[in-house]
């Protein structure tokens, strides 16, 4: 999966490169792509200059925004590390949701979008997962040949699963059985977040 410049700097890579957070592997990654991009290797330096100052409890103060991107970074110490895009898991009622959210961090929907928009993740013979924003509602379907399931990161919804209906919030999991009827109502100010899966059902 290419990633753009814009996308790997707002990763958090850089920032776990400069805290030491970072495999052998994913350490050469981050300095082969600031050895090409000036940009990324100039924003580096900066992470290791704002870092240094710490250290050395020099009085000049970083501007918020790179404080702020390194404070977050230090807080999120002994959290789980994101998904590899790549090679992302299925969830499951086990899943975690921040670290969910963080794997997703950079894939944003467009300002315009009107109710629903999708982006899709992962799509094989076996699987599909898709990144969805819904800011109002999801049509009644049903599945004959899949089972679908979804994960909230943010938001609350309403569902109804064959008649019965489920409020779910950001952190829960919900597992669709196959062939029911099912809707989707946000009931939260903002959009729901969620991460939506389809197994396969081997004929």
């Amino acid at each position: 999966m290419h990633v753009n410049e814009e996308e790997y700097l707002q990763s958090g890579q850089l920032e776990q490169y400069v805290l030491g957070l970072l495999s052998v592997d994913e350490a050469k990654v981050v300095e082969a792509m600031a050895s090409k991009s000036p940009r990324i290797q100039a924003e580096l330096d900066s992470l290791t200059d704002v870092l240094n100052e710490y250290a050395l409890d020099k009085p000049r103060t970083p501007s918020p925004t790179l404080k702020s991107k390194v404070m977050m970074q230090l807080s999120q110490l002994g959290q789980a590390p994101a998904f590899n895009l790549d090679a992302l898991p299925l969830i499951n009622a086990y899943s975690d949701a921040d670290q969910w959210q963080r794997t997703v961090a950079s894939i944003q929907p467009p300002v315009s979008y009107r109710n629903l928009f999708g982006h899709v993740l992962r799509q094989d013979d076996e699987v599909e997962q898709f990144l969805v924003w819904v800011r109002e509602s999801i049509n009644p379907e049903d599945h004959h040949d899949e089972r679908e399931s979804f994960l909230i990161l943010e938001g609350r919804c309403e569902c109804s699963i064959g008649g019965t209906l489920v409020q779910l919030s950001a952190g829960d999991y919900l597992d669709v059985p196959v062939d029911l009827e099912h809707t989707v109502r946000v009931i939260s100010d903002r959009p729901v977040k969620a991460i939506i899966q389809r197994l396969k059902i081997a004929a």
